[in-house]
């Protein structure tokens, strides 16, 4: 018998408030002076990880194989982690803009706990591709089959595809590149000096300035390892590499759904697991580069050559992630492919008519 908390909604709701809950403790815990008062909070936020666990064993993963029942306990955890961590890095930023990082990442915290929610969902799939597809194959559009799958496009899904990436990718970077969001810049920054001095010991620190273009920057005290003076090198938005990721995101989030209701199966979740590993690998090589860049510098590498080099070297990662992508999402080489398969076949009508005049 179905119960209120059965519902996928209801229970997406309640994870959603265990994450705004999760984030508020983790912003809380440092700002509160008291020791007493912060030996709370910090009972309270593990509390709410000991509820989740025990709701998710209670109402979702009953009846699980462990293997799924572990998965699911895993990713609602580090959702909740992250949402904590979060709240917890905003009360040690500098940024005017700080809060922007929770403005931000809690509702696509939010939104993947329900991606979550309605992958381990139990109460059955709604069909929604069934009708396209039979359409789909009384219009005679092509079929590609792939792996024993059936791959079968509506043309605005591959217009989208077309038009809609470059658009959606520009657009979220003009987002990342404008003020308010330059918490990515500190958390970028405070990252690689970490690093930097952690491997490297170069006495290297962060420079936040409130006002200008730039608002953050690498000071090098006492010059490179030949004693020549470094000075500072400006950050900006380009060297985050979100550009990068954002172009992923385009890709990924505009690539077509197949019309055939099997191949369709979980393209959400695989969208959005191939986005969150894409964004991260990106996220790290972009961090190593940056360790590489500044260590040659302060070598006594000049900046320009080793900056455009190894920036251009970095770029292979894009490879591994057009793989990646390959096999959790197929259908973004597929679609391709269905463009050009749908090309061919108009220029063969459109040439026919000519075939019969002159016969």
């Amino acid at each position: 018998m179905k119960t209120f908390f059965h519902n996928k909604y209801v229970i997406w709701l309640l994870f959603s408030i265990i994450l705004i809950l999760g984030f508020f403790f983790g912003l809380l815990i440092p700002i509160i002076k008291p020791e007493v008062n912060s030996v709370m909070l910090l009972v309270l936020t593990l509390a709410l990880f000991l509820f989740q666990s025990l709701f998710i064993l209670k109402f979702i993963s009953a009846g699980f194989e462990n293997r799924r029942k572990i998965g699911v306990l895993l990713l609602h955890f580090f959702n909740l982690l992250f949402s904590v961590v979060i709240g917890l890095s905003i009360s040690l930023m500098e940024s005017t803009s700080k809060y922007n990082f929770g403005l931000v990442m809690i509702p696509l915290l939010v939104v993947l706990s329900y991606i979550i929610t309605d992958k381990y969902d139990k109460t059955g799939k709604e069909v929604r591709y069934e009708q396209e597809l039979e359409e789909g194959t009384k219009s005679n559009k092509p079929v590609i089959e792939f792996e024993n799958k059936k791959y079968i496009f509506s043309i605005n899904s591959l217009v989208i595809l077309a038009f809609g990436t470059p658009i959606l990718a520009y657009l979220i970077y003009l987002f990342f590149d404008t003020e308010p969001q330059y918490w990515l810049h500190e958390i970028v920054v405070k990252q690689t000096i970490y690093l930097l001095n952690l491997f490297f010991d170069m006495g290297v620190s962060a420079n936040y300035s409130p006002t200008g273009t730039h608002h953050w920057s690498f000071d090098f005290v006492g010059g490179n390892i030949n004693g020549d003076p470094l000075g500072s090198i400006s950050f900006e938005t380009f060297c985050t590499g979100v550009q990068a990721i954002c172009v992923f995101a385009g890709i990924i989030i505009c690539t077509p759904h197949s019309q055939d209701r099997e191949t369709n199966k979980d393209i959400i979740w695989r969208k959005t697991k191939s986005l969150i590993i894409s964004s991260l690998i990106f996220y790290v090589v972009n961090i190593i580069r940056m360790l590489i860049q500044l260590e040659l510098y302060y070598l006594g590498y000049p900046w320009d050559s080793i900056h455009v080099s190894i920036s251009a070297a970095s770029s292979f990662v894009a490879a591994i992630i057009i793989l990646l992508l390959h096999k959790w999402i197929p259908e973004l080489i597929i679609s391709i492919i269905y463009i050009g398969t749908l090309l061919s076949k108009r220029f063969k009508l459109l040439k026919e008519p000519k075939k019969d005049k002159n016969n």
